[in-house]
C-alpha cells in the first residue's frame, strides 16, 4: 500500500482538434505499472507510458485515494466523469485493491458524482457498496481484445473471454448500461489464427457482446512502440502469419493523432472499422473508434462522444452533493464550441486540450447552501 504523492485531479493528455476523448477525471487506483496489474498483457500501454513505474516489486495501492478524491471534491464547484481505472485493471482479484476500489466508489455514490470502470476482471463487487451506482450515471467498459485464441495470445493472465462476457451480462441484470472495447485489435495476428475470414471471427465477438447485454462498441487496432511491434510480428509467426501480412509492413510509424506509435495503414483501419461498425449496427448497438479515426470517418452518427453513454459534467448543489448538469455532453471542444453560454457557464473549457484542475473549482468567497 502507499500514499499519494499528489492531487488526483486530472484529465486526458491529449491537445489538438483530433482529440476524441470527452473531458474526464482519471482516477486511477494504483500506480502505472507492469508489477501493479496481475493481467501482464502483451501490449499493455500503461506500462510504456513515461510515467510508468519501472522496478519491478510488489503490487502497490493507492491506501488513501477515497480520502484524496473526497477532499479534492470539497473544493469543486464543477465535477467532470470519473473514468476508474486507466493504468492498471480496477477489478483483479486483489482483496486490497477491490476494497480500495469500494471505498472510492463509496465517495462517488455519496457525493452523486458520474463515473465509469473499465475492466477485464469481475466488476460485481461494486454492488456491496451502499447505494450503488449512485445519483450520477454509471456505465461498464470491458475490455475483450478478440475471441478465446486471441485472449490466449495477448492477455493470457486475465480473465477468460467467457468471464468478461459474464461481467457484461452482470451489468445488464442489473438495468446498467455497458459497453464492450474491442481493443486492440491486431489484424496480422489474427489473419495467422483464422485466415481471411479473419474478420467474420470479429462479428461473432460482437455479436456475442451483444447478446451479453453491451449497446456500444469501442474499437482500435493499435498504437504500439517498436518493442511490442516486435513481440506481436514474433506472435504472428508463431501462428503461421505470411511475411507479407505481418507487422512490420501492416504497422507504420505515425504521429498524424494524439500521440505517435505504430499504427495499422490507414486504409486497412478505415476498412476494418466501417466493417465493424455495420456489424454493430445488425445487432442494435452503435460504434465508436477510439483516437485513430475521426468521428465523421467510421462513428455511429450523433454520438455524443466516442463512448455513446451520458457522462455529464455535475455542479454543486448541496454541501456534500453534486448533481448532472442538462445538455452537457462532456465533450466540451466539440458539443460547445464557439458557445458563449455553454452549460456549465465556462466557454473556456470548450478547447481541445485538457481541463485546468483551477478552471472547475469553487470561487474563493463562495459557500455551498442545501
Amino acid at each position: 500500500m502507499c500514499n499519494r504523492s499528489s492531487p488526483s485531479l486530472h484529465d486526458f493528455p491529449y491537445r489538438g482538434e483530433k482529440r476524441k476523448c470527452y473531458h474526464k477525471w482519471i482516477v486511477n487506483v494504483t500506480p502505472p505499472g507492469r508489477g501493479n496489474c496481475l493481467h501482464d498483457c502483451l501490449y499493455c500501454y500503461a506500462r510504456d507510458a513515461v510515467y510508468s513505474r519501472k522496478k519491478e516489486g510488489a503490487m502497490l495501492i493507492y491506501s488513501d485515494l477515497a480520502s484524496t478524491v473526497e477532499k479534492e471534491l470539497t473544493r469543486l464547484e464543477l465535477c467532470p466523469p470519473v473514468s476508474i481505472s486507466n493504468a492498471t485493471d480496477p477489478c483483479q482479484d486483489v482483496p486490497e485493491l477491490r476494497q480500495a476500489v469500494k471505498d472510492l466508489v463509496g465517495v462517488l455514490v455519496t457525493w452523486g458524482v458520474s463515473f465509469h470502470v473499465i475492466t477485464k476482471g469481475d466488476p460485481s463487487f461494486l454492488a456491496e457498496v451502499d447505494g450503488f451506482p449512485g445519483r450520477g450515471h454509471f456505465f461498464l467498459a470491458v475490455t475483450i481484445e478478440g475471441p478465446p485464441e486471441v485472449l490466449g495470445m495477448l492477455s493470457p493472465r486475465a480473465p477468460s473471454y467467457e468471464k468478461r462476457l459474464a461481467s457484461l451480462r452482470w451489468a445488464s441484470s442489473l438495468g446498467l448500461p455497458a459497453l464492450v472495447r474491442l481493443d486492440p485489435v491486431v489484424p496480422p495476428l489474427w489473419r495467422s489464427l483464422y485466415g481471411e475470414d479473419w474478420e467474420e471471427a470479429a462479428s461473432l465477438v460482437v455479436a456475442d457482446c451483444a447478446a451479453a447485454g453491451a449497446g456500444h462498441v469501442v474499437s482500435s487496432t493499435g498504437r504500439f512502440t517498436a518493442a511490442t511491434r516486435g513481440a506481436l510480428q514474433g506472435l504472428v509467426r508463431d501462428g503461421g502469419g505470411s511475411k507479407g501480412d505481418g507487422m512490420e509492413e501492416c504497422y507504420v510509424y505515425d504521429r498524424s493523432y494524439t500521440s505517435s506509435g505504430y499504427m495499422l495503414r490507414r486504409g486497412l483501419r478505415l476498412d476494418f472499422h466501417r466493417r465493424m461498425r455495420d456489424v454493430a449496427r445488425e445487432h442494435g448497438m452503435t460504434y465508436a473508434v477510439c483516437q485513430e479515426l475521426s468521428a465523421e470517418e467510421a462513428d455511429t452518427p450523433v454520438l455524443p462522444h466516442c463512448e455513446a453513454f451520458p457522462m455529464p459534467f455535475s455542479r454543486r448543489v448541496g454541501t456534500r452533493e453534486f448533481a448532472p448538469l442538462a445538455g452537457c455532453t462532456a465533450n466540451c471542444h466539440v458539443a460547445c464550441a464557439g458557445l458563449d453560454d455553454p452549460p456549465c457557464g465556462r466557454p473556456e473549457l470548450a478547447l481541445p486540450q485538457p481541463f485546468r484542475p483551477s478552471s472547475l473549482k469553487m470561487p474563493r468567497q463562495a459557500s455551498p447552501s442545501k
